[in-house]
């Protein structure tokens, strides 16, 4: 009995939202549910013991063995974030600050919300994550390398790009206040799309309809697909050629119309954006009617 005793009191006293818990999460790493992709690659990059429980980049690669799957990013699995036990969440300002009490897990989770809609405030929020996690050090100097790889490449000329992001439904031009948008302009490509109105349900990106197509001159369209590429860009070369004001698109675009790769875009790289930085940038410099470099 006197065990049993011992022992109840040894767990009370660690227990979520005791001093003695809080005293014993800040003396070691934390456990840390990750709800961006490209937080839990950075992180797996300086210690893939640090993420025990994250959602996925793609449905069809399965997550590194051992670590609890929570789905899609916007609608994490909330049962199965329980059952990690983290001490940490790491979401998105944006996307998940509906559910941030719900992460939180009664309050027995840290819930921390960043920022990833441009290229500054994403490499600032990996270096503010990599604090947080105890791997400060490491995690600012693969931020640093990321920024002189990006300055680094550069694109001559301000070719005019168009980026699409494309559903079955509908295209939407992507703005300089989506990370993608801002790592255009940040190596020296001119987004036709800048300055249009968002989409109030999703920062950075703006339907696009006949009305705002007709003003658009891009030299090079680059499309970032959530579901089968080929059955989207059908699509998008079927509204170009069935004529009309999207047809000027295929006509202006000198450059090409290119599926980006999955991989790279379908979300933040992070550490991974001198990778598409230079994508983009050998896209650009396509010759007109020819292929990319």
């Amino acid at each position: 009995m006197r065990c049993s005793a011992l022992f109840a009191l040894a767990l009370w006293l660690v227990t979520p939202g005791s001093t003695a818990y809080a005293e014993e999460v800040a003396s070691r790493a934390p456990r840390m549910a990750v709800l961006l992709p490209f937080v839990a690659d950075a992180l797996d990059s300086i210690d893939d013991r640090l993420v025990v429980a994250s959602v996925r980049r793609s449905l069809r690669e399965p997550l590194r063995e051992g670590r609890i799957d929570l789905g899609n990013p916007h609608s994490p699995n909330l049962e199965r974030l329980a059952e990690a036990r983290p001490d940490l969440v790491v979401g998105d300002r944006i996307l998940h600050a509906s559910i941030a009490s719900n992460l939180s897990l009664g309050g027995r989770s840290e819930v921390m919300l960043i920022d990833n809609y441009s290229i500054d405030a994403t490499l600032e929020s990996l270096r503010e994550v990599g604090s947080r996690a105890g791997v400060g050090d490491a995690m600012s100097q693969a931020v640093a390398g990321v920024a002189r790889a990006l300055e680094e490449t550069r694109v001559a000329g301000q070719p005019a790009v168009l980026a699409l992001f494309g559903t079955p439904e509908s295209f939407y031009a992507v703005t300089e206040r989506n990370w993608l948008g801002d790592l255009a302009a940040r190596i020296g490509l001119r987004n036709v799309a800048s300055g249009l109105a968002d989409d109030p349900r999703f920062p950075g990106l703006v339907v696009l309809n006949d009305e705002t197509v007709v003003g658009l001159q891009p030299e090079v369209v680059v499309l970032i697909c959530h579901g089968d590429p080929e059955h989207i860009r059908a699509s998008l070369e079927s509204r170009i050629q069935n004529g009309g004001v999207w047809s000027h698109l295929g006509a202006s675009a000198t450059r090409g119309i290119h599926v980006l790769d999955p991989a790279l875009f379908s979300s933040n790289p992070g550490l991974g954006l001198p990778a598409a930085a230079r994508a983009l940038s050998a896209l650009s410099r396509t010759p007109p009617g020819g292929s990319a470099p």
